[in-house]
């Protein structure tokens, strides 16, 4: 096998996933009568008849859930998600032809949860007797739990692993609003909440310090445990590893058992001892390329063709339904993360319809929603809790949580019949926050001056230049403890007999997925598939006569257009802020969704007097 045939020195499938990003200059160009040609495509096609293949599945960047967001951009073009890898790993597992793979990380930025859901698969891939090596330049913590999932642990000369753990840097704001004139005035119902004290305190409280310790505390615990199973290593070796080995050398990571073998680019000297030199590289694994896209060239008429393409008939025979909730909760529409226009938001609006929509189709035979939320708004979790238990009236429902399903997040969770969490799902936060921050001190520094006017009793509630008099704070208290108490009401009523001890997960305590089904807060430990397979068991449905379809559907170009130049969901989008691509530039893709997430969401109080609201983002570096 010569150097010119390694997958990393061709174009493939990972050269082509921010292709699509052409079509807003296409779709200007042709509307002035300009006919583009697109490249062809270079995607290399394995004969049908090739008898020995070895799998090359480079992970580059993030991994999207859910299908494409636009009709009239195909699957392959807008790069890879986390069912497509998935499914290519189980295509190396199952076809005999394949001989292994090759996992290449590639400066990947994966959620922990992604990282437990892969090892898994590359696991099942090794117990079908075939071969999987890992290799990387360098590795972060989270690169590294999942190429010691492999058979091998390749490292190039002179690279790098870089153990450093789980981290959570909290500010707290109170000293800098005091500075210039400010003072923020926020209630919450839950003593480990913690939602209010960024704001309002210098150091986080005893309660705090309990609910977030213990969380990390298990997050770490999975880390080393993973290590120490994967490379069979003492836990104590592992734990004393993570730190020290930035600076160590390639060859004492492979003294420390971390690396099996120090490699050159090519990989030849351990690719002809695992597979011999009689095969071919296979970097699609089952995932054909569409072809008709921008990737391909052709005549402007199918590329107009493509442009208005029209959602295609969602279900047309016995369905299971893959409903994905990600972001914030707001009331209003959804709006879906491109990548490029915006974040993901869980509008109610959106949600209440599909549902609605799903519960009336007879051949929608039972639901998965698939949940990533940190929260928040309490009145539209609410909404989208009795439209799940509407839904749940008639077929079954059941819940995948992603990273995590936190406060608002999993007020919608436990409206379904079973719940499956990754281990690293962040679940619970039960606990209400509400407040303003008051200006009137900054107003006199920077001298304006303001007259406010006000009608009823209560007309000046949510004054920015006083606090709330004992009276408001009174009602504000009542108001929240009411929403506090329908909250546990929600969760007892979806939980039943399975919860354990309400007491002992309420008050805004957190815990990971893995801590969750102890306490019979969730059901089992399981991914998108397990819950699918699940449900499918369920409905006795027979292999090859149903289908799975993810909602929402992508939309056509004339929706899109539509949409872009109308209004959906009350939100305030921190993304595209100068502070904002600031903060997303040192934390990085990943650690910017989690993060990000949580700050919309605690925007919505200029909106919303009251939220179901995660705190703080969760960070594994």
């Amino acid at each position: 096998m010569s150097d010119l045939l390694n997958p990393l020195n061709c174009k493939g499938y990972p050269v082509i996933r921010y292709r699509w990003l052409r079509v807003l200059i296409v779709v200007v160009m042709a509307l002035q009568g300009v006919v583009v040609y697109a490249q062809d495509s270079d995607e290399e096609v394995v004969p049908e008849d090739q008898e020995v293949l070895v799998g090359w599945l480079e992970l580059t960047g993030g991994l999207r859930e859910g299908t494409s967001p636009f009709a009239w951009v195909s699957e392959d073009e807008m790069g890879p998600s986390l069912e497509g890898v998935v499914g290519q790993l189980r295509t190396v597992r199952d076809d005999e032809r394949y001989l292994g793979l090759i996992l290449f990380m590639n400066d990947a930025s994966l959620s922990l949860a992604q990282v437990q859901t892969l090892s898994k698969e590359v696991k099942a891939v090794r117990e079908a007797g075939k071969k999987v090596l890992a290799f990387g330049e360098t590795y972060s913590t989270k690169d590294y739990v999942l190429a010691s999932s492999a058979d091998l642990v390749l490292l190039q000369h002179k690279g790098a692993i870089e153990l450093s753990g789980v981290s959570v840097e909290e500010m707290y704001l109170a000293g800098l609003l005091e500075k210039i004139g400010a003072k923020a005035e926020l209630l919450q119902i839950g003593q480990y909440k913690g939602a209010n004290e960024a704001l309002t305190r210098r150091k986080p409280s005893e309660a705090w310090n309990k609910n977030i310790e213990g969380l990390l505390d298990d997050l770490h615990s999975q880390i080393v445990n993973a290590v120490m199973e994967n490379r069979e290593m003492a836990a104590e070796q592992v734990d004393e590893l993570f730190g020290r080995t930035w600076a160590m050398t390639d060859e004492e990571l492979v003294e420390a058992g971390l690396v099996d073998h120090l490699v050159r680019r090519d990989l030849i000297s351990v690719t002809e001892i695992e597979f011999g030199d009689g095969f071919q590289w296979d970097k699609q694994m089952g995932m054909a390329y569409e072809g008709g896209g921008f990737g391909a060239g052709g005549n402007p008429m199918a590329m107009f063709q493509l442009l208005f393409k029209q959602r295609a008939p969602a279900v047309t025979r016995e369905t299971v339904a893959v409903v994905h909730c990600s972001g914030p909760i707001y009331g209003g529409e959804s709006s879906r993360g491109d990548g490029m226009f915006s974040d993901d938001q869980i509008g109610s609006k959106t949600v209440t319809k599909l549902l609605a929509r799903l519960k009336g189709d007879e051949n929608v035979k039972g639901v998965v929603l698939r949940i990533d939320s940190p929260g928040g708004s309490a009145l539209a979790s609410e909404v989208m809790w009795q439209s799940i238990r509407e839904l749940g009236e008639k077929k079954p429902v059941y819940v995948s949580v992603g990273g995590m399903a936190a406060s608002g997040g999993y007020y919608m969770a436990c409206a379904g019949d079973e719940v499956f969490v990754s281990p690293s799902s962040v679940v619970g936060s039960i606990g209400v926050v509400s407040g303003k921050i008051i200006l009137g001190g900054l107003y006199e520094k920077i001298g304006v001056e303001v007259t406010s006017r006000s009608r009823g009793k209560y007309g000046d509630l949510f004054s920015s230049t006083k606090p709330f008099s004992t009276e408001q704070r009174e009602l504000m208290l009542k108001s929240m403890q009411n929403i506090y108490d329908q909250f546990k009401d929600r969760v007892k009523r979806g939980r039943g007999s399975r919860l354990m001890d309400l007491e002992a997960v309420d008050e805004g305590m957190l815990f990971t997925g893995q801590q969750a089904v102890e306490l019979g807060m969730a059901d089992q430990v399981g991914d998108l598939k397990n819950s699918i397979d699940a449900l499918v068991g369920e409905l006795a449905l027979e292999e090859g006569a149903f289908d799975v379809k993810h909602f929402p559907e992508p939309v056509s170009l004339p929706e899109f257009l539509n949409g872009v130049m109308g209004v959906s969901a009350k939100r305030v989008d921190v993304s595209g802020t100068l502070i904002g691509e600031s903060v997303k530039r040192v934390l990085g893709e990943q650690a910017w969704v989690s993060v990000s997430r949580v700050l919309d969401g605690m925007l919505l109080l200029k909106d919303e007097p009251v939220l179901t609201i995660l705190p703080v983002g969760i960070v594994v570096k």
